[in-house]
């Protein structure tokens, strides 16, 4: 596993947690990248399937708003760093959770197939170029049951142009390592997702593209 990886996946911590979806949810995803929270939240509930899998799983929010009304599903959490796997899966513990410490630039550690397969917020935070952080959705692929969904955001500021704050933000966080996505571009990563499947959806909302795929190639 890169040390660039774990780079971003150490702010996920005991304490730091806690503090995600107040500071980087809130804050973060609708004033410095411009996407409303319901934006993410309507994708999870109209795609999650009875099978999920998700990826880079941070407090797990946009699983617990969707699987909020629902009484029963069966839910893998994979992430590099178990504390945030465990923080989630200790939230929806009245589903049928199995978490998996693993690295989404290799194969995924799980057994599928998945109905479903959410990666928000995942690729952003990978190091290396949109083509190589890619090897992600590959890897999903493997994975996806027949008629499937893999769907996913990641922040792509490349040739866009930011607020002040989100200018900050991006600056601050790909500085730290918490993101590696400066050089992220919208069209790159609609490539890399149209190419491997045939029935897509993707938007740029703000600097986030968002994106449902089905049907791979």
């Amino acid at each position: 596993m890169s040390g660039e990886i774990h780079a971003g996946a150490r702010y996920y911590g005991a304490l730091t947690l806690p503090l995600y979806d107040a500071a980087v949810l809130n804050i973060a995803v609708p004033f410095a990248w411009g996407v409303p929270l319901e934006v993410g939240r309507g994708m999870y509930r109209r795609l999650v399937g009875a099978r999920h899998l998700d990826i880079g799983v941070a407090t797990g929010y946009f699983l617990r708003k969707a699987m909020a009304e629902r009484d029963a599903g069966a839910i893998t959490l994979m992430d590099l760093n178990e504390n945030a796997t465990r923080y989630a899966a200790d939230r929806l513990k009245r589903f049928d959770v199995t978490q998996a410490v693993g690295d989404a630039l290799e194969p995924f550690p799980v057994e599928g197939p998945f109905d479903s397969i959410g990666m928000f917020h995942l690729l952003h935070c990978m190091p290396g170029t949109v083509a190589e952080k890619a090897v992600a959705l590959d890897h999903a692929i493997a994975v996806l049951a027949e008629g499937g969904v893999c769907f996913g955001a990641s922040v792509t500021p490349a040739g866009r142009r930011l607020n002040p704050f989100g200018r900050l933000v991006l600056n601050a966080s790909n500085r730290t390592g918490a993101l590696n996505n400066a050089a992220d571009d919208h069209d790159a990563l609609r490539a890399e997702i149209e190419r491997r499947f045939r029935d897509t959806k993707i938007e740029l909302h703000g600097v986030m593209t968002l994106w449902e795929a089905r049907e791979p190639r």
